[in-house]
């Protein structure tokens, strides 16, 4: 983060979930590159940036670390991020043992990170609901738990995308500006009503098709 007492020009943003959960196709999504079943895992860490206007209509930079869910390659990539401000957690709605592995993964971000806000993603809810081995009420239970805000997500539709970065970005803004939770002036209902469309304000450093 590029920071002078209260001016803020950029902030960073980690991504972390088992490997497969989607992670790449969601940098994509949000970089507006074109969902592509075809892509590679990610090795180590990978680095995209894109402009974003605030609520408050201040644009800044976001500074995005895509993190191999690997385990033989998440050191590499949490060492990138350490820094972050925030946090992407991501499990596969399809997948259960993504769900029940994120513990592992809050382990490591307390291990490893400088305390980021997070928020909680379950993706590829555009699957059909037979296909899903986690509920909208267990993922909803385990990030009441945690304090978490929870959005079901879509890469391949763009589903909660937008929702689910506006959310964690304006709250980052706000706890680093002092902001208190009852100033914000928006709750998660307001940011899913505001966010129909991408408030992208243009992207920079998109990545090719890798996942």
């Amino acid at each position: 983060m590029e920071r002078n007492k209260n001016i803020i020009t950029s902030l960073s943003i980690g991504l972390l979930g088992d490997s497969t959960v989607g992670k790449t196709a969601i940098i994509q999504s949000i970089m507006n590159i074109e969902f592509s079943k075809d892509m590679l895992g990610t090795i180590g860490s990978e680095k995209s940036e894109r402009r974003f206007k605030l609520k408050n209509n201040k644009e800044i930079k976001l500074v995005f670390w895509d993190n191999s869910g690997n385990e033989r390659f998440r050191a590499i990539g949490l060492k990138s991020m350490k820094f972050a401000q925030g946090i992407m957690l991501i499990f596969d709605l399809t997948q259960k043992r993504s769900f029940d592995d994120l513990n592992i993964w809050l382990d490591l971000i307390k291990d490893n990170l400088n305390d980021p806000l997070i928020i909680l993603i379950g993706n590829k809810a555009d699957e059909d609901k037979y296909r899903w081995e986690v509920t909208s009420e267990e993922a909803s239970k385990f990030a009441e738990k945690y304090h978490f805000a929870y959005f079901e997500t879509s890469a391949k539709t763009r589903q909660g995308i937008n929702e689910g970065l506006s959310y964690l970005v304006n709250a980052i803004y706000d706890k680093i500006m002092g902001i208190d939770e009852k100033d914000k002036g928006m709750d998660i209902n307001d940011i899913k009503k505001s966010n129909k469309n991408s408030n992208c304000a243009g992207n920079k450093n998109g990545k090719n098709n890798k996942k």
